[in-house]
């Protein structure tokens, strides 16, 4: 049992010796990858590069598929500012930018197809793709994250577009001139730590001044004679015959309302007497 956790401890330590040597070798950039020159200026809109990559040892096939990182470090922007009629450059420091990547075929052959480890590759690079004067750090790495020798700086050279800083511009309408308000806090700024006036009336009251006629004149609000509604008087809304039209008694129709039930009667009385005549004299 002693001599097996002697062989465990000696394994592990076998293990970590390997891997703190291993490590550094995995981590180390193989080959190498110069620039010809550091500098590099714009012609129409474009860059032209120039590189010398080596392997460690010639590939299996001719063309090799690598990419090429471009980390901007430095911008320069062509500024117009109060007191220069003339844009100036200011070079403004980055920090954690994002890499642009250019994905490239790269030939290690030469024309009658023999394969070597080293070569020389050209490329260009466009402002359509992004890219500005200004500096950045270049690296090169294979299809597999190798990378391929160390980061190297280069300038691209040119005229960036104007930006209009100034407080008030004549020409910002200018297509080759953005125009940027409220640059670091400067003067375009809103005051709101001013107090403000209060009114001798209250912060709620508003007194009127001056005088003003209405919206509609005097003689707008007099009613005309078409304009008046004629009403019914109020009740039932019924008039009952003989009591006249405001059906109060006491009225010529009231006597003739009283009589009716007499009229009646008497109507009653002479049609029983017609009857026993006519029966009498049948009989």
């Amino acid at each position: 049992m002693h001599a097996q956790k002697i062989r465990q401890a000696l394994f592990a330590l076998l293990a970590a010796i390997a891997t703190l040597v291993a490590f550094p070798r995995a981590a180390q950039a193989v080959g190498t990858f110069k620039l010809k020159s550091t500098e590099a200026t714009e012609v129409s809109g474009a860059w032209h590069i120039y590189v010398t990559i080596e392997l460690p040892k010639a590939p299996l096939t001719a063309h090799q598929s690598m990419k090429f990182l471009f980390t901007k470090t430095m911008a320069y922007e062509r500024s117009l500012i109060d007191g220069h009629n003339e844009p100036v450059l200011n070079r403004q420091a980055l920090q954690n930018q994002s890499p642009s990547i250019e994905s490239l075929d790269v030939d290690f052959a030469d024309p009658s197809g023999k394969i070597f480890k080293g070569t020389r590759f050209d490329f260009g690079l466009t402002r359509t793709r992004g890219y500005e004067a200004g500096e950045y750090k270049v690296e090169v790495r294979t299809s597999d994250g190798t990378t391929i020798g160390g980061p190297a700086n280069l300038i691209l050279k040119g005229d960036n577009p104007v930006v209009d800083r100034r407080a008030m511009a004549f020409n910002a309408k200018e297509k080759s001139i953005k125009k940027v308000d409220g640059y670091d806090a400067g003067a375009n700024q809103a005051k709101n730590d001013e107090p403000v006036a209060q009114n001798d009336n209250g912060p709620s009251e508003v007194t009127p001044t001056g005088t003003a006629t209405g919206f509609v004149p005097a003689e707008g609000m007099q009613e005309t004679d078409e304009e008046k509604i004629k009403t019914r008087p109020k009740g039932c809304g019924c008039e009952v015959v003989g009591l006249g039209p405001s059906g109060v008694l006491g009225t010529p129709g009231a006597a003739l309302f009283f009589l009716l039930p007499v009229v009646g009667v008497g109507i009653a009385a002479a049609r029983r007497r017609s009857r026993a005549k006519r029966d009498s004299s049948a009989a």
